[in-house]
């Protein structure tokens, strides 16, 4: 008799459970594919001459996400996104002759953001629009002739999107945000040693680069 009343509460509090998760699925998984729209990076220096800026072309990303909702409504997000595309120095900083145009290395610019999202509930119950905001770290990669160096610089992103539900466990995810990084006060050691010369080098205040970040992708909801 004492193990039954033990059971029972037990089997009440199980299968409560039971019927919560089958209602709400508290993570989801996203891997994601986009195109980044990505602005020049300003190299202004200290004493506030404009030597123009590193031109960074807009391509592809990939990446992924892991979310977990901490209500119905409300969820934290791990995002990495990694984009493929070319860099170029401004003229005067060329090799092998100012004035030509600069040689393009290949550019790396990983985002790795912890983002907050709040999603709305409208009529049709398989769309759900949300807002976000997130911040991070973005290191931008450089490597040209095999010369190659990393730097890192604080980020933060807004934005939001629409998700389409299929069913319970499975939805199609479209996001676009304004993701700028803060180049904090640095020289260009890192812009120079690939593509530039002994004058290339200043020390630079603090800059904003801006992209913008158009991204979507298949959700497993679990």
């Amino acid at each position: 008799m004492k193990n039954g009343w033990i059971e029972l509460p037990l089997f009440v509090l199980l299968a409560n459970f039971a019927v919560l998760a089958q209602e709400f699925k508290r993570f989801e998984l996203q891997p994601l594919v986009g195109f980044s729209a990505a602005g020049s990076i300003p190299l202004r220096s200290e004493d506030g001459v404009d030597h123009g800026s590193v031109h960074v072309g807009s391509s592809y990303h990939l990446g992924g996400t892991f979310a977990v909702y901490l209500n119905e409504l409300d969820a934290i997000e791990a995002l990495w996104q990694r984009q493929f595309t070319e860099g170029r120095l401004p003229g005067e900083f060329a090799i092998p002759l100012p004035g030509e145009k600069s040689p393009a290395f290949n550019l790396k610019i990983d985002r790795i953001h912890c983002n907050l999202l709040h999603h709305y509930r409208i009529d049709d119950p398989r769309a759900v629009p949300y807002v976000m905001a997130g911040l991070g770290v973005t290191t931008y990669y450089v490597d040209s002739n095999g010369q190659t160096d990393s730097k890192s610089h604080f980020s933060f992103a807004l934005g939001g999107g629409i998700k389409y539900f299929f069913t319970s466990r499975l939805a199609f995810r479209g996001e676009a945000r304004w993701s700028p990084v803060v180049l904090s006060a640095s020289d260009s050691k890192l812009w120079c040693n690939v593509s530039g010369g002994a004058t290339c080098f200043i020390n630079l205040r603090t800059s904003v680069q801006h992209q913008v970040d158009l991204a979507g992708g298949l959700i497993f909801r679990f």
